[in-house]
């Protein structure tokens, strides 16, 4: 049985609610403003976390009050953190916008981010062993991404890459990757379909190599984050040892109960 390690973003996210998105020009009004952990890696990490994994972190924030928050939500939420660096940047952090029907844009500041580098790919060297899932995104530098799916074929470890936010080096990153999840926009842009690759399709479930996963009707409060608790919750139950078809049903019903609130997360501390 093996462990997820997250190597990948941390940021704290202000959510702003507003009925809905204004124009290019356009001065509207918030309905609520709301601040919580966030950040792709962060987001998987603790999914994988609550779907039974034994996580581990790896990655940046910085010396300010929202890197000592964040750290101690980690570990609250289950996470090891022993691999988080603290940089000179500051947290990383994340502006998004949902409206009423739950639709999401999203504006990022990498900050500490930007800064993960050879720190980081040491402790990863540390931590991976055979059987472990080590997943990862493009939101730290495209050349560690590259770097740790080298390391995890070394060790006998699942490399998964989630593509987001796409880039122009995306394809190629995800050519190195065991598994690659997308959605229908990333799916278009990665041109592939072959059983390397996880699709998600929202309220009409998931594909992973001919095995369609169904989603329940929930009713849609916020998208945000849906993916990465889907993908955390993924790479948690294949590290524990379940089949292709459990472990994407038990994605996709993570995912569908992540639309039912605002926020990817909501802090433990």
């Amino acid at each position: 049985m093996g462990r997820v390690i997250v190597l990948g973003s941390l940021n704290v996210d202000v959510v702003v609610s507003v009925d809905r998105h204004p124009k290019v020009g356009e001065t509207i009004r918030a309905t609520s403003i709301t601040t919580m952990p966030g950040g792709k890696g962060a987001n998987q990490a603790v999914a994988a976390a609550a779907a039974g994994a034994q996580t581990h972190m790896i990655g940046a924030v910085g010396t300010d009050p929202h890197g000592d928050r964040y750290l101690s939500h980690l570990a609250a939420s289950g996470v090891q953190t022993s691999a988080v660096r603290r940089a000179q940047e500051p947290t990383g952090s994340a502006t998004i916008t949902v409206d009423s029907a739950g639709r999401n844009s999203i504006i990022i500041d990498p900050g500490a981010n930007g800064s993960v580098g050879q720190p980081e790919l040491d402790a990863l060297g540390e931590l991976l062993a055979p059987g472990d899932v080590l997943t990862t995104m493009l939101e730290i530098p495209e050349g560690i991404v590259a770097a740790a799916f080298e390391l995890a074929a070394a060790r006998g470890a699942t490399s998964v890459l989630n593509p987001s936010p796409w880039s122009p080096g995306a394809a190629d990153l995800a050519g190195a990757a065991d598994l690659v999840v997308v959605n229908t926009l990333e799916a278009n842009e990665l041109g592939r379909s072959d059983d390397a690759v996880v699709m998600t399709f929202g309220e009409q479930g998931a594909l992973w190599a001919g095995v369609h996963a169904s989603a329940p009707r929930v009713e849609t409060v916020d998208t945000t984050g849906a993916g990465d608790t889907f993908t955390g919750t993924l790479c948690a139950r294949l590290a524990l040892g379940e089949q292709r078809d459990a472990a994407l049903q038990a994605a996709v019903l993570a995912g569908a109960a992540a639309v039912t609130r605002i926020g990817a997360q909501r802090w433990a501390v």
